[in-house]
Protein backbone atom coordinates (compact mmCIF):
# COMPACT_ATOMS: atom_id res chain seq x y z
CA UNK A 1 0.00 0.00 0.00
CA UNK A 2 3.06 2.55 0.85
CA UNK A 3 4.46 1.63 -2.59
CA UNK A 4 1.21 2.13 -4.70
CA UNK A 5 -0.08 5.76 -2.93
CA UNK A 6 2.03 8.17 -5.55
CA UNK A 7 0.63 6.51 -8.46
CA UNK A 8 -2.81 6.35 -8.02
CA UNK A 9 -2.75 9.77 -10.15
CA UNK A 10 -0.14 8.20 -12.68
CA UNK A 11 3.02 6.94 -13.94
CA UNK A 12 6.14 8.56 -12.21
CA UNK A 13 9.61 8.10 -14.22
CA UNK A 14 12.29 6.28 -12.76
CA UNK A 15 11.06 6.31 -9.07
CA UNK A 16 11.59 3.22 -7.12
CA UNK A 17 9.38 1.02 -6.24
CA UNK A 18 7.55 1.37 -9.14
CA UNK A 19 4.03 -0.07 -9.42
CA UNK A 20 2.09 -1.09 -12.62
CA UNK A 21 -1.65 -2.25 -13.12
CA UNK A 22 -2.74 -4.44 -16.31
CA UNK A 23 -5.90 -5.54 -17.46
CA UNK A 24 -6.70 -7.89 -20.99
CA UNK A 25 -6.17 -4.47 -23.36
CA UNK A 26 -2.66 -3.19 -21.55
CA UNK A 27 -1.24 -1.02 -18.86
CA UNK A 28 -3.74 1.51 -17.41
CA UNK A 29 -1.75 4.30 -16.94
CA UNK A 30 -3.58 6.49 -13.68
CA UNK A 31 -4.88 3.46 -12.33
CA UNK A 32 -6.44 5.69 -9.38
CA UNK A 33 -8.32 3.55 -6.66
CA UNK A 34 -7.61 0.43 -8.77
CA UNK A 35 -4.38 0.31 -6.52
CA UNK A 36 -4.10 -1.24 -3.04
CA UNK A 37 -5.35 1.72 -0.27
CA UNK A 38 -5.97 2.22 3.40
CA UNK A 39 -9.55 0.07 2.77
CA UNK A 40 -7.59 -2.90 1.75
CA UNK A 41 -6.36 -4.38 5.13
CA UNK A 42 -5.64 -7.60 3.21
CA UNK A 43 -4.63 -9.23 0.04
CA UNK A 44 -7.87 -11.08 0.25
CA UNK A 45 -10.02 -7.34 0.72
CA UNK A 46 -8.66 -6.32 -1.86
CA UNK A 47 -9.44 -8.66 -4.05
CA UNK A 48 -12.77 -8.79 -3.02
CA UNK A 49 -13.09 -5.25 -3.35
CA UNK A 50 -11.49 -5.07 -7.46
CA UNK A 51 -13.98 -8.00 -8.46
CA UNK A 52 -16.59 -5.70 -7.54
CA UNK A 53 -15.28 -2.78 -9.19
CA UNK A 54 -14.14 -4.59 -12.18
CA UNK A 55 -16.97 -7.47 -12.73
CA UNK A 56 -14.38 -9.85 -12.67
CA UNK A 57 -12.29 -8.83 -15.16
CA UNK A 58 -8.64 -10.09 -14.99
CA UNK A 59 -5.88 -7.77 -13.89
CA UNK A 60 -2.25 -7.82 -12.83
CA UNK A 61 -0.41 -5.62 -10.04
CA UNK A 62 3.13 -5.76 -10.58
CA UNK A 63 5.46 -3.60 -7.50
CA UNK A 64 9.16 -3.48 -8.60
CA UNK A 65 11.79 -2.82 -6.27
CA UNK A 66 9.49 -3.31 -3.06
CA UNK A 67 12.45 -4.40 -0.74
CA UNK A 68 13.78 -1.28 -0.26
CA UNK A 69 11.26 0.04 1.76
CA UNK A 70 11.36 -2.52 4.58
CA UNK A 71 14.46 -3.96 5.72
CA UNK A 72 12.86 -6.79 7.63
CA UNK A 73 11.04 -8.45 4.19
CA UNK A 74 14.26 -7.38 2.15
CA UNK A 75 16.57 -9.85 4.99
CA UNK A 76 13.93 -12.10 5.15
CA UNK A 77 13.88 -12.25 1.08
CA UNK A 78 17.69 -12.68 1.17
CA UNK A 79 17.70 -15.19 3.80
CA UNK A 80 15.80 -17.29 1.03
CA UNK A 81 18.39 -16.39 -1.77
CA UNK A 82 21.22 -17.19 0.10
CA UNK A 83 21.22 -20.57 0.13
CA UNK A 84 20.92 -20.90 -3.63
CA UNK A 85 23.45 -18.75 -4.36
CA UNK A 86 25.70 -20.61 -2.10
CA UNK A 87 24.84 -23.24 -4.64
CA UNK A 88 24.92 -21.44 -8.35
CA UNK A 89 26.78 -18.42 -7.57
CA UNK A 90 26.22 -15.09 -6.70
CA UNK A 91 24.65 -12.45 -9.44
CA UNK A 92 27.65 -10.56 -10.61
CA UNK A 93 24.66 -7.61 -11.72
CA UNK A 94 21.79 -6.71 -9.67
CA UNK A 95 18.72 -8.84 -9.14
CA UNK A 96 15.37 -7.21 -10.11
CA UNK A 97 12.61 -8.31 -6.85
CA UNK A 98 9.00 -8.05 -8.03
CA UNK A 99 6.01 -8.80 -6.10
CA UNK A 100 3.06 -9.68 -8.32
CA UNK A 101 -0.31 -9.78 -7.43
CA UNK A 102 -2.87 -11.76 -10.17
CA UNK A 103 -6.01 -12.63 -10.76
CA UNK A 104 -6.62 -14.80 -13.93
CA UNK A 105 -4.25 -12.58 -16.00
CA UNK A 106 -2.14 -13.79 -19.08
CA UNK A 107 0.85 -11.56 -19.44
CA UNK A 108 1.56 -10.27 -23.21
CA UNK A 109 4.16 -11.29 -25.58
CA UNK A 110 6.84 -9.22 -24.49
CA UNK A 111 7.63 -9.24 -20.96
CA UNK A 112 10.84 -6.27 -20.88
CA UNK A 113 12.72 -8.59 -19.31
CA UNK A 114 12.85 -11.32 -21.99
CA UNK A 115 15.28 -12.30 -22.97
CA UNK A 116 18.06 -10.39 -20.79
CA UNK A 117 17.51 -11.69 -17.84
CA UNK A 118 16.46 -15.58 -16.32
CA UNK A 119 13.35 -15.61 -14.23
CA UNK A 120 12.07 -17.17 -10.60
CA UNK A 121 8.96 -17.18 -10.10
CA UNK A 122 8.23 -18.37 -6.39
CA UNK A 123 4.42 -18.99 -5.91
CA UNK A 124 3.08 -17.48 -2.23
CA UNK A 125 -0.38 -18.23 -3.27
CA UNK A 126 -2.10 -19.16 -6.07
CA UNK A 127 -1.21 -21.16 -8.90
CA UNK A 128 1.65 -19.95 -12.11
CA UNK A 129 1.02 -21.25 -15.41
CA UNK A 130 4.30 -21.06 -18.41
CA UNK A 131 3.46 -21.95 -21.68
CA UNK A 132 6.94 -22.24 -24.03
CA UNK A 133 6.36 -19.81 -26.57
CA UNK A 134 8.28 -22.86 -28.96
CA UNK A 135 6.07 -25.83 -28.77
CA UNK A 136 9.10 -27.69 -28.91
CA UNK A 137 10.82 -26.03 -26.22
CA UNK A 138 9.24 -28.02 -23.40
CA UNK A 139 6.36 -28.44 -21.36
CA UNK A 140 3.62 -26.34 -20.05
CA UNK A 141 4.64 -25.56 -16.43
CA UNK A 142 2.21 -25.27 -13.33
CA UNK A 143 3.39 -24.09 -9.65
CA UNK A 144 1.40 -23.95 -6.68
CA UNK A 145 1.74 -22.20 -3.06
CA UNK A 146 5.42 -22.57 -2.36
CA UNK A 147 6.40 -23.88 -5.68
CA UNK A 148 9.46 -22.71 -7.27
CA UNK A 149 9.41 -21.77 -11.22
CA UNK A 150 12.78 -21.47 -13.24
CA UNK A 151 12.18 -19.71 -16.92
CA UNK A 152 15.51 -19.33 -18.31
CA UNK A 153 16.46 -16.40 -20.56
CA UNK A 154 16.05 -16.93 -24.13
CA UNK A 155 13.55 -19.41 -23.54
CA UNK A 156 10.49 -17.25 -23.77
CA UNK A 157 7.34 -18.25 -21.92
CA UNK A 158 3.78 -16.97 -21.92
CA UNK A 159 2.75 -16.62 -18.08
CA UNK A 160 -0.53 -17.02 -16.63
CA UNK A 161 -1.62 -16.10 -12.90
CA UNK A 162 -4.68 -17.99 -11.61
CA UNK A 163 -7.10 -16.23 -8.97
CA UNK A 164 -5.72 -14.98 -6.29
CA UNK A 165 -1.99 -15.40 -7.06
CA UNK A 166 0.41 -13.36 -4.84
CA UNK A 167 4.44 -14.22 -5.76
CA UNK A 168 7.64 -12.89 -6.02
CA UNK A 169 9.36 -12.55 -9.25
CA UNK A 170 13.28 -12.24 -9.46
CA UNK A 171 15.20 -11.02 -12.71
CA UNK A 172 18.60 -12.36 -13.23
CA UNK A 173 20.44 -10.71 -15.43
CA UNK A 174 22.00 -12.88 -18.25
CA UNK A 175 22.64 -10.27 -20.94
CA UNK A 176 26.51 -9.51 -21.32
CA UNK A 177 26.03 -6.03 -22.47
CA UNK A 178 24.44 -5.36 -19.42
CA UNK A 179 28.37 -5.84 -18.13
CA UNK A 180 28.69 -2.33 -19.99
CA UNK A 181 26.75 -0.36 -18.43
CA UNK A 182 27.67 -1.73 -14.28
CA UNK A 183 31.31 -0.95 -15.28
CA UNK A 184 30.55 2.67 -17.26
CA UNK A 185 28.05 3.34 -14.11
CA UNK A 186 31.78 3.16 -12.26
CA UNK A 187 33.50 4.85 -14.43
CA UNK A 188 31.33 7.68 -14.55
CA UNK A 189 31.19 8.40 -10.75
CA UNK A 190 35.00 8.43 -10.33
CA UNK A 191 35.29 10.51 -13.07
CA UNK A 192 32.19 13.03 -11.65
CA UNK A 193 34.42 12.96 -8.05
CA UNK A 194 37.28 13.98 -9.97
CA UNK A 195 35.84 16.44 -12.49
CA UNK A 196 34.49 19.28 -9.96
CA UNK A 197 32.64 22.22 -10.52
CA UNK A 198 32.59 23.69 -14.21
CA UNK A 199 30.17 24.27 -17.24
CA UNK A 200 29.73 23.21 -20.61
CA UNK A 201 30.42 25.75 -22.96
CA UNK A 202 29.32 26.62 -26.43
CA UNK A 203 31.97 26.71 -28.97
CA UNK A 204 31.99 28.86 -32.21
CA UNK A 205 32.33 27.15 -35.38
CA UNK A 206 34.60 28.44 -38.39
CA UNK A 207 33.37 29.71 -41.01
CA UNK A 208 32.81 27.52 -43.75
CA UNK A 209 34.78 29.16 -46.35
CA UNK A 210 38.10 28.52 -44.26
CA UNK A 211 37.81 24.73 -43.76
CA UNK A 212 39.50 23.41 -40.50
CA UNK A 213 39.33 20.00 -38.35
CA UNK A 214 37.42 20.30 -35.56
CA UNK A 215 38.58 20.91 -31.88
CA UNK A 216 36.66 20.46 -29.06
CA UNK A 217 38.83 20.65 -25.96
CA UNK A 218 35.86 19.66 -23.35
CA UNK A 219 35.63 16.08 -24.56
CA UNK A 220 39.62 15.60 -25.78
CA UNK A 221 39.75 15.53 -21.98
CA UNK A 222 36.88 13.94 -20.72
CA UNK A 223 38.52 11.18 -22.96
CA UNK A 224 42.11 11.68 -21.44
CA UNK A 225 40.32 11.63 -17.73
CA UNK A 226 38.71 7.81 -19.21
CA UNK A 227 41.71 6.57 -19.75
CA UNK A 228 43.43 7.63 -16.97
CA UNK A 229 40.42 6.61 -14.71
CA UNK A 230 40.27 3.03 -16.35
CA UNK A 231 44.14 2.80 -16.18
CA UNK A 232 44.15 3.22 -12.57
CA UNK A 233 44.38 0.90 -9.66
CA UNK A 234 41.26 2.57 -8.09
CA UNK A 235 38.93 1.34 -10.74
CA UNK A 236 39.59 -2.23 -9.90
CA UNK A 237 39.27 -1.27 -5.79
CA UNK A 238 35.50 0.76 -6.90
CA UNK A 239 34.70 -2.63 -8.88
CA UNK A 240 35.62 -5.14 -5.81
CA UNK A 241 33.48 -2.24 -3.29
CA UNK A 242 30.53 -2.47 -5.91
CA UNK A 243 31.02 -6.63 -5.58
CA UNK A 244 31.30 -6.70 -1.83
CA UNK A 245 27.63 -4.77 -1.49
CA UNK A 246 26.90 -7.05 -4.20
CA UNK A 247 27.54 -10.37 -2.37
CA UNK A 248 26.59 -8.65 1.25
CA UNK A 249 23.15 -7.92 -0.19
CA UNK A 250 23.07 -11.34 -2.45
CA UNK A 251 22.40 -9.34 -5.26
CA UNK A 252 19.33 -7.59 -4.10
CA UNK A 253 19.82 -4.26 -4.80
CA UNK A 254 18.99 -1.13 -4.50
CA UNK A 255 19.52 -2.32 -0.55
CA UNK A 256 17.24 -0.23 1.98
CA UNK A 257 19.53 3.11 3.34
CA UNK A 258 21.03 2.22 7.07
CA UNK A 259 19.52 2.81 9.96
CA UNK A 260 19.85 6.32 12.19
CA UNK A 261 23.31 6.11 14.04
CA UNK A 262 23.11 6.12 17.90
CA UNK A 263 25.34 6.74 20.47
CA UNK A 264 26.58 3.34 22.15
CA UNK A 265 27.42 3.29 25.82
CA UNK A 266 29.64 1.23 27.82
CA UNK A 267 27.31 -0.92 29.29
CA UNK A 268 25.17 -1.55 26.01
CA UNK A 269 24.80 -5.03 25.20
CA UNK A 270 25.71 -6.22 21.49
CA UNK A 271 24.80 -9.38 19.73
CA UNK A 272 25.64 -10.13 15.82
CA UNK A 273 23.43 -9.30 13.17
CA UNK A 274 23.79 -8.83 9.54
CA UNK A 275 26.65 -11.24 8.06
CA UNK A 276 29.86 -9.20 7.64
CA UNK A 277 31.46 -9.88 4.33
CA UNK A 278 35.38 -8.79 4.09
CA UNK A 279 37.47 -8.75 1.43
CA UNK A 280 40.98 -7.93 1.15
CA UNK A 281 42.42 -5.44 -1.72
CA UNK A 282 45.83 -5.34 -3.08
CA UNK A 283 48.06 -4.21 -0.08
CA UNK A 284 46.48 -6.97 2.04
CA UNK A 285 46.76 -4.34 5.10
CA UNK A 286 43.43 -2.86 4.04
CA UNK A 287 40.13 -4.78 4.16
CA UNK A 288 36.57 -4.06 2.25
CA UNK A 289 33.89 -4.66 5.00
CA UNK A 290 30.04 -4.87 3.60
CA UNK A 291 27.05 -5.35 5.75
CA UNK A 292 23.26 -5.21 4.06
CA UNK A 293 24.41 -4.00 0.44
CA UNK A 294 26.75 -1.39 1.85
CA UNK A 295 30.56 -1.15 2.11
CA UNK A 296 33.18 0.74 3.58
CA UNK A 297 37.21 0.65 3.83
CA UNK A 298 39.13 -0.70 7.12
CA UNK A 299 43.14 -0.91 7.65
CA UNK A 300 44.60 -3.28 10.28
CA UNK A 301 43.32 -6.36 12.14
CA UNK A 302 41.64 -4.01 14.83
CA UNK A 303 38.27 -4.71 13.00
CA UNK A 304 38.94 -8.86 12.57
CA UNK A 305 39.44 -8.84 16.41
CA UNK A 306 36.60 -6.98 17.28
CA UNK A 307 34.50 -9.62 15.15
CA UNK A 308 36.01 -12.46 17.14
CA UNK A 309 34.95 -10.75 20.00
CA UNK A 310 31.12 -10.75 19.27
CA UNK A 311 31.06 -14.34 18.00
CA UNK A 312 32.12 -15.86 20.90
CA UNK A 313 28.83 -16.61 22.31
CA UNK A 314 28.06 -14.31 24.90
CA UNK A 315 26.42 -10.55 24.32
CA UNK A 316 29.60 -8.60 25.03
CA UNK A 317 29.08 -4.54 26.55
CA UNK A 318 30.50 -2.31 24.58
CA UNK A 319 33.33 -1.66 27.62
CA UNK A 320 34.14 -5.40 26.95
CA UNK A 321 34.66 -4.78 22.90
CA UNK A 322 36.73 -1.73 23.57
CA UNK A 323 38.52 -3.95 26.10
CA UNK A 324 40.45 -5.71 22.83
CA UNK A 325 42.16 -3.26 21.36
CA UNK A 326 43.56 -1.39 24.69
CA UNK A 327 42.76 1.88 26.07
CA UNK A 328 44.69 4.14 23.25
CA UNK A 329 42.01 2.34 20.78
CA UNK A 330 39.06 2.53 22.67
CA UNK A 331 37.70 5.52 20.48
CA UNK A 332 38.39 3.51 16.82
CA UNK A 333 36.55 0.54 17.87
CA UNK A 334 33.34 2.75 19.54
CA UNK A 335 33.21 4.34 15.95
CA UNK A 336 33.53 1.13 14.46
CA UNK A 337 30.80 -0.37 16.50
CA UNK A 338 28.59 2.17 16.12
CA UNK A 339 28.98 2.34 12.72
CA UNK A 340 28.25 -1.37 12.58
CA UNK A 341 24.98 -0.98 14.28
CA UNK A 342 23.98 1.87 11.61
CA UNK A 343 24.80 -1.09 9.00
CA UNK A 344 22.63 -3.68 11.03
CA UNK A 345 25.79 -6.32 11.42
CA UNK A 346 25.07 -5.69 15.49
CA UNK A 347 22.13 -4.99 17.60
CA UNK A 348 21.53 -3.58 21.12
CA UNK A 349 20.19 -6.39 22.89
CA UNK A 350 17.27 -4.95 25.38
CA UNK A 351 16.58 -8.20 26.78
CA UNK A 352 20.18 -8.10 28.74
CA UNK A 353 20.89 -6.09 31.72
CA UNK A 354 24.30 -4.98 32.06
CA UNK A 355 25.08 -7.90 34.97
CA UNK A 356 24.36 -10.18 31.74
CA UNK A 357 21.39 -11.38 33.49
CA UNK A 358 17.75 -11.84 31.15
CA UNK A 359 15.28 -9.12 31.80
CA UNK A 360 12.11 -10.34 32.72
CA UNK A 361 8.46 -9.60 30.86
Amino acid sequence: MEAAGPFRAGTRFQALPDVRFFVDGGRIRAPGDLLPGPQDSTVERYGERLDHRMDGRGRLLVVEQPLVLDHALWAHVRSLVTPLWDRIGYPVLPVVTELVLGERFTEGDSPPHEPRHSTLIWVLHGTVTATPRDALAGPVLTAGTGDLLHLPARMPHRVHFGSRTFAMRLLVPREPRLLNSEVKDVVAGMMDRQRGQGQVPYLPVPPGEVPTPPDVPELGRTAEALREATATPHLNHALSAVWARRVSAAALEPAPGPRRPVRLSPDDRLRPASAVVRMPLDDSRTWLWAIDGHAFHLRGNLGERVLDRLRQGDIPTVRQLCAVAGPEREASVLALLEKLYTLRAVDVDVDVNVDGQENSA
